[in-house]
């Protein structure tokens, strides 16, 4: 297959491929910016969600966290369900006037009974109902309500053997309603005992104590209900006692009564991890509330049953599904927590690293003039630093003109006397020229001053002018005060307000210069610079740029072959720098590095042609004029010290001056002599023509 085919086939598969890497710029060798702020926020999101996945982490060890879902269901025909001595009790107790009446402890009064029924049905309409089995109740005891808490019930507990229960080994259906095709029900049969033994009342005791009083029979009950409890991870059901519900009925009156229990249903699932195989727990309770009966009653004259209370099954069901949480809806919800907390702290952690980045940035590529509190009013820190520059500059200024004025006067008096040493000037001319040279005569204590300072500022005035540039460049850093910057939106104090416009400029310019635009217009004119300066011979060779190597070690040293006698290659790249496309960028931080710059300054400034003025224009008039006053120092401090000659030659002129001028008056010659003078030069010489 051809090279270009192949090319061509990998170039296709390329588009296809959905894990591709952004290429991005880097800042301090770092793809992203970080900063004190972000990361303290970091950890704090860190320390939150590890808190939280512990503890979650250790619940659903326990199975201690999980989902309820309860389901309320209504059916017209109800499924088939059992009652037993594990999903229910009940136990009843009666009055008995008819005992206190006879004051008979031997015989009892009532019959009672559970029987189990079936009613079906038929497509003619008719039912036909049919006795499947009998329970007798038997007295109760703390095995029939074993899942209770009777610390809870002791009022019941210290009566229970006054109450009669449903046998521990009863098994009773109930399914469908009165309508259905089949209909299972127990019912509660509470008859009066007559002549059926020798325990029972005859007829004629019990019409007898009809007629004769007149009381009620109250039949009291005991429910065992249960209640599920959604947060307990062991003995999950709560069982109580329900002892609210009773009837009561005579000896002339038929009670019955329909209760409705409803049946409810528990599936808890304990699985840790989904894909595990289901490992679902069942269990079902019976639950009676005090609404769900019905009561009828009527008169009749002969009675032989009191009470028949049919149970029956609710037509509601609750089916309750406890799901543990697992492992893998654990990892979905840390997956939720670690966003909103990302997003919690990231708005302020993202805001203050954009807004710091561009800060980082801009005090790499801008100076900043800060504002600062000075005795209750707002100035600027450049501002000082431009006052404090010109003043320096001011005081050089004026020593430099009482220097150069002292260096005029100097010169000229030496040329005068020169002048009249040559030509026997008149008395009254040199009179005259002494009185003219006396009014610009310094003392020399002024003079011994000027030096002095002259010598401290020679010394000095560079570098403490640099000192002072790099302690006032002061950095916009962002602390805690970004809240305040941010989101304080009272303007009542200046340095907040002016300190706020700051930020807004400094995010402007960076905007601006980072614009994409901007940057490729730059290219645009770097592209020209090169076409206007360069032939195109020139741009071939300029154009072409080595690639750097990149070695293990920065100080690596390439090994010579030994077959090699000549390896004047090799050493020449071993002495050379390892090179970058790009350089560093300098930061002036120290005096050294400005102090460079000034000899580099001066340099530029004796090869004198339009590209260095430019040049020098380019460091900006503050060390433009820093540089051109130190220079100026140093220039009249090398014209003091050829100064000092002149002024030793001086005084001995002067003597030889007076004695020429004394032979003269007693001669009484007359010269005529004029000293005309042209120029005095700012480096202290004076042209003048004699006659």
């Amino acid at each position: 297959m051809k090279p270009q085919a192949i090319s061509k086939i990998k170039k296709a598969i390329k588009q296809f491929d959905l894990f591709g890497v952004e290429l991005n710029l880097n800042i301090r060798q770092q793809d992203k910016y970080r900063s004190a702020c972000g990361g303290i926020a970091s950890l704090i999101m860190i320390f939150l969600l590890s808190y939280i996945f512990t503890n979650r982490f250790i619940n659903i060890i326990n199975k201690e966290d999980y989902t309820i879902k309860v389901q309320s269901l209504k059916s017209a025909n109800p499924i088939y369900n059992i009652m037993n001595s594990q999903n229910f009790m009940l136990a009843i107790k009666l009055s008995d006037p008819i005992q206190k009446f006879y004051q008979n402890a031997t015989k009892t009064s009532y019959k009672i009974s559970i029987q189990q029924y079936i009613q079906k049905s038929n497509q003619n309409g008719t039912k036909t109902k049919e006795l499947l089995k009998i329970y007798k109740l038997e007295e109760c005891t703390i095995n029939h309500f074993d899942s209770v808490n009777f610390i809870d019930y002791s009022y019941i507990f210290n009566q229970l053997n006054s109450y009669l229960c449903l046998p521990l080994n009863y098994e009773l259906y109930l399914q469908g309603s009165y309508n259905s095709e089949i209909f299972f029900y127990p019912k509660l049969m509470v008859e009066i005992c007559k002549e059926e033994s020798e325990f029972c009342y005859s007829q004629e005791e019990i019409q007898a104590f009809k007629h004769n009083q007149l009381s009620t029979i109250t039949l009291s009950t005991l429910i065992k209900s249960s209640l599920f409890l959604f947060n307990e991870t062991q003995n999950s059901l709560y069982h109580y006692i329900d002892s609210d519900f009773y009837l009561e009925t005579d000896l002339s009156h038929y009670s019955t009564a329909d209760l409705f229990f409803q049946f409810n249903k528990i599936n808890i699932d304990d699985r840790l991890l989904s894909m595990m195989a289901t490992s679902t727990e069942e269990l079902d309770y019976w639950s009676f509330s005090l609404p769900n009966y019905r009561q009828f009653q009527r008169q009749v004259t002969t009675v032989d049953v009191l009470f028949e209370i049919n149970l029956r099954i609710s037509p509601e069901q609750q089916v309750t599904t406890k799901t543990v949480q697992r492992f893998d809806q654990y990892l979905s919800y840390l997956g939720g927590m670690l966003k909103f907390f990302s997003a919690l702290f990231g708005f302020v952690a993202i805001q203050y690293n954009l807004l710091a980045m561009r800060i980082s940035l801009a005090n790499v590529l801008y100076e900043f003039n800060l504002p600062t509190q000075d005795q209750g009013r707002v100035k600027f820190s450049y501002d000082k630093l431009l006052n404090f520059i010109q003043l320096k500059i001011n005081r050089v200024d004026d020593l430099i003109g009482k220097l150069k004025s002292y260096a005029h006067q100097v010169v000229k008096l030496s040329n005068i006397t020169r002048a009249w040493t040559s030509f026997s000037s008149s008395a009254r001319f040199q009179k005259q020229e002494q009185r003219e040279v006396g009014e610009h005569q310094y003392s020399k204590q002024e003079i011994n001053e000027y030096t002095e300072k002259l010598k401290e500022m020679k010394e000095s005035f560079l570098y403490s002018l640099i000192q002072k540039i790099l302690d006032t460049k002061k950095q916009l850093k962002l602390g805690i005060n970004f809240f305040t910057l941010a989101f304080y939106c009272c303007s009542c104090f200046q340095k907040v307000q002016v300190t706020r416009k700051l930020l807004k400029q400094c995010d402007l310019m960076i905007k601006r210069d980072l614009d994409i635009v901007t940057i490729l217009s730059k290219i645009q004119q770097i592209e020209k610079l090169k076409a206007i300066l360069l032939d195109q011979n020139q741009i071939s060779v300029f154009d072409y740029i080595p690639k750097p190597v990149i070695f293990v070690d920065q100080h690596y040293q390439i090994t010579t072959d030994e077959k090699l006698q000549q390896n004047q290659l090799i050493q020449k790249i071993n002495q050379q720098k390892r090179a970058r496309i790009f350089k560093r960028r300098i930061k002036y931080n120290s005096q050294k590095k400005f102090a460079k710059i000034y000899f580099s300054y001066l340099k530029l400034k004796d090869q004198k042609n339009d590209i260095n003025n430019r040049i020098i224009s380019l460091l900006g008039p503050t060390m433009e004029m820093i540089f051109e006053k130190y220079h100026e120092i140093q220039e009249i401090a090398k014209q003091r010290e050829d100064l000092n000659q002149t002024i030793q030659i001086v005084p001995i002129q002067s003597e030889h001056f007076e004695l020429q001028t004394c032979n003269n008056q007693k001669s009484e010659t007359k010269i005529n002599f004029k000293i005309k003078q042209i120029n005095i030069n700012d480096d202290g010489n004076i042209d003048f023509q004699g006659e």
